[in-house]
């Protein structure tokens, strides 16, 4: 067997996909990659002309990335370049020379050397646009969309109280320069005008709302952002929440995304849909368990593995289930790679996955007259 096609079924077999293809079988054999480059080993990819990864063909058509961001600026900083374009985007994963192993959930492929270089080039944004985050701007991630037939993603914004960023600004004048962005703008729960913001921002038109507990500092049950939330299901918003512990990220902020403070908002607020972006990370089976309960609970999967994903597609999930990417964290094609193997076997869940579900959840978020 040549290494492809080694590295393939090795592939399907981590994911339970060479026989039975049940979660709950056959999950030993794990896929290690040398770098994100070697993705290409994969029947999914091919390489053009310049030696650029590609998406191949007719594997998926039409996808939509339902978890991205632009360059954020805090304190006053620079916002991000709407006109910059550069050779190459510097993802806060590395690109080159960093292992990847398919079977994990993302952040565990850092090694402790690339999650510092992340962590720092993360905190720098805060206030220059010298580094890393001066690459991501709008023209880099449409550039990365057409590598991977992304038609359409999701920008999430993220904002503080008092003046303290304006994101949410900036990424509504990229949607509007770009169509193909769609905006996800934020409003920090305990923001004096909160009501008045996510009113204005929503005639503007925004379409959803996101929330990033560890960021802001705030639990989904917290009586403000219950407010939040609230309102946005009166206004046909949905609510994208950071959910579960980055194995990178500062441990104080673990606490704040558990999936144990999302039972109340989400049954008393039947109204308001909740997106849970990346599945929970390594609490996807408590996320499995509150979206079976609760038909206002839809999935984003960004840094799943395929184990995972099948898990969620056996508890009857398949129609709230989100490809989303997390880009620049991350390049689009290394999520992309997790669901396609965890779909093998399976195309019509796969064009749910990665248009179909969040084509639907966009029309019933849409600004109507906007």
């Amino acid at each position: 067997m040549d290494r492809r096609k080694f590295m393939e079924f090795s592939a399907l077999a981590g994911a339970g996909l060479v026989s039975s293809g049940l979660a709950s079988r056959g999950w030993a054999v794990e896929m290690m990659l040398k770098d994100e480059q070697e993705l290409d080993q994969l029947k999914y990819f091919e390489r053009n002309e310049k030696g650029e990864l590609w998406l191949r063909p007719g594997i998926a058509d039409d996808i939509i990335d339902f978890h991205s961001h632009l360059g954020l600026s805090f304190l006053g900083s620079a916002a991000v370049d709407l006109d910059r374009e550069d050779p190459e985007t510097k993802t806060y994963f590395p690109q080159h020379g960093n292992p990847v192993d398919l079977s994990t959930y993302s952040a565990v492929s850092f090694t402790k050397a690339s999650a510092k270089i992340a962590q720092n080039e993360s905190v720098k944004q805060a206030y220059t646009k010298s580094g890393y985050s001066g690459t991501h701007t709008p023209k880099n991630l449409l550039k990365e969309m057409d590598h991977n037939r992304v038609t359409r993603s999701v920008i999430l914004a993220i904002d503080y109280p008092l003046g303290l960023s304006h994101n949410s600004r900036v990424y509504m004048q990229a949607a509007k320069k770009y169509p193909r962005l769609l905006p996800f703008v934020s409003v920090h729960p305990y923001d004096a005008l909160m009501e008045r913001k996510v009113k204005s921002f929503r005639a503007q038109g925004a379409l959803g709302m996101k929330i990033h507990p560890p960021m802001q500092f705030i639990r989904a049950n917290n009586k403000k952002c219950m407010e939040l939330t609230k309102l946005c299901g009166k206004l046909g918003m949905p609510c994208l929440f950071h959910t579960g512990a980055s194995d990178i990220s500062p441990k104080f902020q673990n606490d704040y995304p558990r999936i144990e403070y999302f039972w109340e908002p989400v049954q008393k607020q039947p109204e308001t849909i909740f997106v849970l972006a990346h599945g929970g990370i390594h609490f996807y089976k408590e996320l499995i368990e509150l979206a079976k309960k609760n038909q206002n609970v839809w999935i984003e999967l960004s840094g799943q593995p395929p184990a995972p994903i099948r898990e969620m597609l056996d508890a009857g999930l398949e129609d709230r289930m989100l490809f989303g990417s997390d880009w620049p964290y991350y390049t689009e094609s290394l999520p992309l790679a997790k669901v396609l193997l965890a779909t093998e076997d399976a195309p019509l869940v796969r064009g749910k996955i990665l248009h179909d579900n969040a084509e639907k959840l966009l029309e019933r978020a849409a600004v109507r007259g906007a």
